[in-house]
């Protein structure tokens, strides 16, 4: 394997706890957990886990810019599954 193309951050994670679904780590943090919720406690520890992999890629590469696409110019096509607002509102 070729270590120099590593394919890390092409995962998107939508996750929330079944129980506390209002539960969100990046603005509560840890003190937002209530009764000790392992799911809760899973998913602080997946958001600071992805915060410690970003920072550890900035420092391996500082000039590394997360918004910038691979191929530039190239359009990314929104998924036909998903519907819009916007065309929904001019019915």
């Amino acid at each position: 394997m070729d270590w120099s193309h590593v394919k890390i951050r092409s995962r998107q994670f939508d996750g929330r706890c079944g129980k506390h679904k209002g539960y969100n780590p990046a603005v509560e943090g840890r003190a937002g957990i209530r009764g000790a919720c392992a799911r809760c406690q899973l998913l602080c520890e997946i958001w600071e886990t992805s915060i410690c992999l970003n920072q550890l890629i900035r420092k391996f590469n500082p000039n590394h810019d997360d918004a910038k696409r691979s191929k530039a110019g190239e359009a990314v096509a929104g998924d036909p599954r998903q519907m819009s607002l916007i065309e929904s509102s001019n019915d």
